[in-house]
């Protein structure tokens, strides 16, 4: 089997993956990432630092950074892959910056080390487009090849992240690293607090509030990327039997097409709208008066093992917007 085109489900043969054991799985790429996996057939066990009771799936609770190395290597062993999300985000970075570098690299050392003593087959890091950093301007493109200058203690965490596992897999685990762009979809349950991600915030906003504020004009680019879509690669990465495993490498993970904040806004109107029936205010500050120009993060390197996006934008803000009417009461 060759793992082609669109990501989100529609090859030819049904995945079939072996042990999978991922870190910071009740977080908001973790939690649809889990289902995700058991849909692919694979066992799913999972390392999260407090209980969730929403999670389907056997839970180690742990703090990375204390748990005994021999317990976290009895954790590994026998996954064929780990996927290690654990990690400050951006906004807890931003807040205390020293704890943040700490913990993550921290974790990342003890997982990387964990998967060597326990024989993992495969690690797959997550990490993020912004170790880019000062690369990332207008009319820039960004590939993998290009030298990652980070400028935030959130991406500095990550790159540094990156060449901890890169340093212990040599004879010890294939590696993937995937540099994330924006995702964009539900969360698995309302109480993951990722509602500062701003197609989250905007559709929260819509859904409680019934109108919608940015905090900026809007004029700034991204690449979003549906999380259905982020989980499904996630997924390739791990390996599947046969021919289908993604080789090991650095892949930026996005959808290759830049969107402005706005334009994203705009589309959180227009869901609102077709399910309700009403299209929430939008209010937005002025703009400058040379908006910025586009730059673009390169896929190919993933469009070159088959592996592309198949759910768009209008989906994911879709789908995001859906979830927040359901859970209005709980938001």
């Amino acid at each position: 089997m060759v793992w082609r085109r669109c990501v989100s489900g529609c090859t030819n043969k049904v995945l079939r993956l072996p042990k999978v054991l991922v870190t910071g799985a009740s977080g908001y790429i973790g939690g649809r990432l889990v289902p995700t996996l058991a849909a692919a057939g694979a066992e799913v066990q999972t390392l999260i630092r407090d209980p969730a009771l929403w999670l389907a799936a056997p839970q180690t609770v742990c703090d990375l950074c204390t748990i005994a190395p021999d317990a976290l290597a009895a954790a590994c062993r026998g996954a064929a892959s780990v996927v290690h999300l654990a990690g400050e985000d951006e906004v807890l970075a931003a807040r205390d910056p020293s704890a943040a570098l700490g913990s993550t690299v921290v974790a990342t050392e003890r997982v990387a080390e964990a998967c060597a003593a326990a024989g993992v087959r495969r690690l797959v890091y997550l990490s993020t487009v912004h170790v880019y950093g000062a690369r990332i301007g207008e009319g820039a493109t960004l590939s993998e090849e290009m030298r990652a200058e980070p400028r935030s203690a959130y991406a500095i965490s990550r790159l540094a992240s990156e060449h901890i596992v890169a340093s212990r897999a040599t004879g010890a685990y294939e590696l993937v690293i995937l540099r994330l762009t924006n995702s964009v979809g539900a969360p698995a349950h309302p109480s993951i607090d990722r509602w500062s991600l701003v197609a989250n915030d905007l559709a929260r906003q819509g859904a409680v509030q019934g109108s919608l504020r940015l905090r900026s004009a809007g004029v700034q680019w991204r690449d979003f990327v549906s999380l259905r879509d982020v989980c499904a690669t996630i997924a390739a990465a791990c390996g599947a039997s046969g021919d289908s495993r993604l080789p090991p490498g650095t892949y930026n993970l996005g959808s290759g097409r830049p969107a402005t904040v706005l334009a994203l806004a705009r589309l959180i109107q227009e869901a609102f709208a077709a399910q309700t029936g009403a299209r929430p205010a939008l209010e937005v500050p002025a703009a400058p008066p040379t908006p910025p120009r586009p730059y673009r993060v390169s896929v190919d390197r993933l469009a070159a093992h088959g592996v592309e996006m198949g759910l768009s934008l209008r989906e994911a803000v879709d789908e995001t917007v859906r979830f927040c009417l359901q859970h209005r009461e709980e938001l």
